[in-house]
C-alpha cells in the first residue's frame, strides 16, 4: 500500500469562500499566538507547554468574550494547527533542521490551508460536493476516483484557488514488464535516453517571462497594501501558478510514460541547491527534483526500479566505447571525441549511456 495524495479543485459561492478565510485566518492566529506564547515561556522558564497544555489553553481562549469569533472554525481544525505546531517545534529540536524554529505566519499571502480530521467518504463527499464544517456542501469536481477512503483531509487555498486534498491508501498494482533498461541524462534543453530517445522539456516559466514582467511592473506602480495592490498581487500569483500547473502536468505525462516503457530507469543524483543558486530559472524550468521524485514513488506503485548514480560519477567526461576519462570537458563542447579510440558520439547521449552501465552495475 502507498500513501498518494488526491487534489481537487473546490467552487465555493462567495458566502463559502468567506468563511473559508475565516477559517484559515482564525488557523493562523492559533498558530502565532501559541508560538508567541511558547517563546514567552521558554524565556521564563526555560521549558515549553506543547500540545497537551496548550489544547487546554485553547479551550479557555475559545470561551474568552474577546475571541468568541474562534467559534466559526471547526475545532478540529484549530486542534491540527497546535499538533502541527508541535510537530514542527519536536522536529527542530530532534533533527536541527535548515529550516530552523517554527516561524509566525502572514496575513499578506494568498496561499493559506487548515486540516480537517474524523472525515470519510460517505459523510462529507455527496453528489459532486465536500462538506466543511462550518462551511457546508461546497461544489468540487472529482477528476478521478478515489482508490480508498480517507481519514483527515486539508484544505488548501493557492493563488486565490480552492482546493481539498485527500490522502488515500492505494495498492500496488505491478505493471507487465517490457524487458527494457534506460538511463537517463538530464540537462538544461533535453532529457536524453540512452535508446537515442529524446525529450524536449517546455520553458514554461521562461515562455511567460514578458507576462510576468509586465504583472510586476503594474504592481510596483501601485500604493503598497492597497486594494489594487492586492489585486495585481493575485494575478502575479495567479500566472505564477499556471506555469507551476503547466511544468507539473508534463512532468506527470512523461514519468508515467517512462515507468508503462521501462523496467529499470537510472539517473544522476544531481545537486539541485547547488545548480540553483547558479541558475534558478533553468532549475525550475526542467522539473530536475520534481521528475525524479514522480519516477520513485511511481516506480514503487507500479513495481519498476529508479536507480541513482552518484553525483560524482564522471558520466560527461567518460568514453562509452573505451571508458576512458577526458580531463577536460567545457560545456561548449557538444559532440564528444575520445582522443583515445576516436570514438565520436552526441554528448548527451553518451552520457546517458554511460549512466546506465554504471547503474546497472
Amino acid at each position: 500500500m502507498t500513501n498518494l495524495k488526491y487534489k481537487y479543485r473546490l467552487y465555493p459561492t462567495i458566502k463559502q469562500s468567506d468563511s473559508l478565510n475565516q477559517i484559515a485566518g482564525n488557523c493562523r492566529f492559533v498558530w502565532n499566538h501559541f508560538l508567541a506564547l511558547e517563546s514567552a515561556t521558554y524565556a521564563a522558564t526555560k521549558k515549553f507547554n506543547f500540545f497537551h497544555a496548550n489544547s487546554a489553553n485553547l479551550t479557555k481562549l475559545k470561551s474568552d468574550i474577546d475571541k468568541d469569533w474562534l467559534k466559526l472554525a471547526p475545532a478540529v481544525a484549530l486542534q491540527q494547527t497546535l499538533r502541527y505546531l508541535d510537530t514542527s517545534m519536536k522536529t527542530y529540536f530532534k533533527h536541527k533542521t535548515t529550516k530552523g524554529f517554527p516561524k509566525f505566519k502572514s496575513k499578506r499571502n494568498f496561499d493559506s490551508s487548515f486540516s480537517l480530521t474524523m472525515v470519510s467518504k460517505d459523510t462529507n463527499i455527496k453528489d459532486n460536493t465536500f462538506y466543511i464544517p462550518k462551511v457546508g456542501y461546497v461544489d468540487c469536481v472529482f477528476s478521478r476516483d478515489l482508490p480508498s477512503d480517507f481519514a483527515s483531509c486539508q484544505i488548501k487555498q493557492e493563488a486565490g484557488i480552492w482546493f481539498v486534498v485527500l490522502t488515500v491508501k492505494k495498492k500496488t498494482t505491478p505493471l507487465p514488464p517490457t524487458g527494457k533498461v534506460v538511463g537517463i541524462d538530464l540537462n538544461s534543453h533535453t532529457y536524453v535516453c540512452s535508446d537515442g530517445i529524446e525529450f524536449v522539456i517546455p520553458k514554461y516559466l521562461s515562455e511567460n517571462q514578458t507576462k510576468i514582467k509586465k504583472l510586476q511592473r503594474e504592481l510596483s506602480r501601485k500604493k503598497k497594501e492597497s486594494n489594487n495592490y492586492k489585486k495585481a498581487q493575485l494575478k502575479l500569483r495567479q500566472l505564477h501558478h499556471i506555469v507551476k500547473m503547466q511544468r507539473l502536468d508534463y512532468c506527470h505525462k512523461l514519468t508515467t510514460s517512462l515507468i508503462n516503457n521501462y523496467d529499470i530507469i537510472c539517473l544522476e543524483d544531481l545537486n539541485v541547491v547547488g545548480i540553483q543558486k547558479f541558475n534558478g530559472h533553468i532549475t525550475k524550468d526542467n522539473i530536475f527534483a520534481i521528475f525524479r521524485s514522480q519516477l520513485e514513488y511511481k516506480a514503487i506503485l507500479y513495481g519498476k526500479k529508479v536507480i541513482c548514480i552518484s553525483r560524482w560519477f564522471p558520466s560527461s567526461k567518460t568514453c562509452n566505447s573505451c571508458g576512458v576519462i577526458k580531463e577536460k570537458l567545457s560545456l561548449k563542447e557538444r559532440i564528444y571525441e575520445c582522443e583515445h579510440c576516436g570514438h565520436i558520439e552526441d554528448r548527451d547521449l553518451n552520457s546517458a549511456k554511460n549512466i546506465l552501465v554504471e547503474g546497472m552495475k
